[in-house]
């Protein structure tokens, strides 16, 4: 007779296999968000130091995703680039690695709270299920694993705190929460819900030693000090490097920010496709943007289904959770996880992606793990582990065949176009990989499909305005950036091209009321006011020209390019003395090109007869 499963054989079990289900994804390349996050990111390819790293935002500025900031992932990236000199392969294998750390933390998790059963049952779900592939299959899926290890980590940590015998024991793993909650701050904004799944912790602790729950808080006054003061630290630095707090990049189509009700009500329809995801993994998709998913906000039966099926499942967790503590925990763990990518509390640029669903999973295969060991411990063991193994057996080959979908932009492409023939981002992509390999008219039809779909998505707008303004189409390209920014008047390159769009287009009375309009909403940005000066300068207003150049003077002096345009608009409103101090400063720090800009600038006056000349 062997020995007893033990918690430790579990966390091998479910790390190893993990690892050999990832495997597949070493011969993936850099694809999608991969690119743009980090093979053709300057902070991760050229980093300018420590601090310039930590400080950056997690997409390019150049992206319009300012408001996301991960700086530890970013970092990890970026040494990782170092270390390989750019391949993927170093960025994949670190991923594999990860990912069976990830699933070894779940099992143990798992089995210091509830035996090595429902750890080894839970790890081994955690280990094979499809849903992980999105995350694991790519570069930029590490924010999640870096995310989903130090949050596990925390709660081990939380656990560990609450069976230490001795103050410094306690005190040690008090500071390893702390660390932990820090990392994985700096690698995903969802870690914020850390302090509510500590709490769960300690509820389980509570009812393991048969103590008031309240008692076990008190106690951990000091763990709670540290987890809020971290969580205060991170939420401080990130308005600091962002200019605010709750943002978290663009919003989806169909979710109100203004309304939580209303987003309620679109993302109803939508966690029922959780459900789905997690219990049977066959209906996947590499994406789900309108129209392939649509959101709809008006009520119907199916809102009714996913209410019933929602508080039935709490009911049920509620009245078991002394039998079946287990399922009780992973399900109110999933609640607390899913809760930032709900789009309840904060509307993100997604309505479902199966990477979001990486963390949640973790309470969802605890939860599994537990029914399953209180089956086990019964006469229905004799179909259950056989099922369990069935289970694990099919999701494991579901995710290594999967794997592959990320293998380059093409394999993924061709994916989306059989999985989500309808969604603007699968015509978005082919159309942008239509125009790298040189096939214009392709990549213009593909992202006219695109706005078709999702006209109320401003990225396939602002790209197909864009490459009409860098190619002189003018009368194309402004009704395309019109919309842009009616959507999102933060992005600023679709803004300035707008600008200059109704310039070229000999609309001056509508660039200037339109420059003034985006000077107030972006108070630091030089360029508006600088566009203002070049309208200004065409209409003959020469005096109002050499006061928007000043002003954009103001707000950038680091341009030489921008002094020299003070001086000529001063000169031309016949400041002659502020005129030859800007052209001398335009000219000590454009250096030989600033020169040769200054003799260009000087025959322009000579023809208009300027009396500064």
């Amino acid at each position: 007779m062997g020995r007893p499963l033990r918690t430790g054989d579990a966390v091998w079990a479910a790390a190893g296999l993990a690892v050999i289900v990832a495997l597949p994804s070493l011969m993936n390349g850099f694809t999608y968000d991969d690119v743009w996050i980090v093979s053709a990111n300057p902070a991760v390819r050229e980093p300018s130091g420590l601090f310039r790293l930590l400080t950056a935002t997690y997409w390019p500025a150049t992206e319009g995703h300012g408001a996301l900031w991960r700086p530890l992932t970013l970092a990890a990236f970026a040494l990782q680039w170092l270390l390989g000199g750019g391949t993927p392969l170093v960025f994949h294998a670190v991923a594999v690695v990860m990912t069976g750390v990830a699933a070894g933390l779940v099992a143990a998790l798992a089995g210091r709270l509830f035996g090595p059963v429902t750890a080894l049952t839970g790890g081994l779900l955690f280990a094979v299920h499809p849903v992980h592939v999105e995350v694991t299959a790519t570069v930029v899926g590490q924010a999640e694993l870096w995310a989903a290890i130090a949050y596990l980590g925390a709660m081990l940590a939380a656990w560990q705190v609450c069976v230490s015998a001795s103050a410094r024991e306690r005190a040690a793993w008090i500071t390893a929460i702390g660390i932990a909650v820090t990392l994985g701050l700096g690698a995903k904004e969802h870690v914020v819900t850390i302090p509510m799944a500590i709490g769960l912790v300690w509820w389980r602790y509570a009812t393991a030693v048969g103590r008031p729950l309240a008692v076990v808080a008190r106690e951990q006054a000091a763990a709670a000090v540290v987890v809020l003061g971290v969580l205060a630290g991170y939420l401080v630095a990130r308005a600091a490097v962002l200019g605010g707090v709750a943002g978290v990049g663009g919003v989806a189509t169909g979710l109100d920010p203004a309304s939580p009700w209303r987003r309620i009500a679109v993302m109803l329809p939508v966690s029922l496709r959780w459900l789905e995801l997690l219990f049977v993994p066959w209906r996947l998709s590499a994406d789900y943007s309108p129209q392939h998913l649509v959101p709809d906000a008006s009520l119907s039966a199916i809102h009714g289904v996913a209410i019933f099926a929602w508080l039935g499942l709490a009911a049920l967790l509620w009245r078991g959770r002394a039998r079946l503590p287990a399922a009780a925990f992973g399900g109110s763990l999933f609640a607390i996880t899913i809760a930032i990518v709900a789009n309840v509390v904060v509307p993100l640029e997604v309505l479902l992606a199966e990477r979001l669903l990486f963390l949640p999973s973790v309470g969802w295969a605890i939860a599994v793990g537990g029914v399953v060991a209180l089956g086990a411990a019964s006469s229905a063991r004799r179909w259950l582990v056989p099922g369990v193994v069935l289970v694990v057996l099919a999701f494991g080959a579901r995710s290594v065949a999967r794997a592959g979908v990320w293998r380059s932009n093409e394999t993924l492409f061709a994916q989306m176009l059989r999985e989500a023939p309808k969604s603007y981002r699968t015509h978005w992509a082919l159309g942008a990989q239509a125009f790298a390999r040189g096939d214009s008219a392709d990549g213009e039809r593909e992202w006219r499909d695109a706005i078709r779909l999702n006209p109320a998505h401003p990225q396939p707008l602002e790209d197909l305005g864009r490459l009409y303004a860098r190619t002189g189409r003018w009368s194309a390209a402004v009704p395309l950036l019109e919309r842009v920014i009616q959507l999102d008047s933060t992005r600023v390159g679709s803004a300035l091209a707008l600008g200059t769009g109704y310039t070229r287009l000999g609309r001056l009375d509508d660039a200037v009321a339109y420059l003034e309009r985006m000077e107030l909403r972006h108070p630091s940005e030089a360029m508006f006011p600088a566009l203002r000066a070049d309208v200004h300068r065409r209409r003959e207003e020469y005096g109002a020209a050499a006061d928007a150049a000043d002003a954009a003077l103001a707000r950038d002096s680091t341009q030489w390019q921008l002094w020299l345009l003070a001086a000529e608009t001063a000169a031309l409103a016949g400041r002659c003395d502020a005129a030859a101090s800007l052209a001398e400063e335009a000219r000590r720090r454009g250096g030989a090109e600033g020169a040769e800009a200054m003799a260009r600038m000087l025959s322009r006056a000579a023809n208009r007869k300027v009396s500064c000349n």
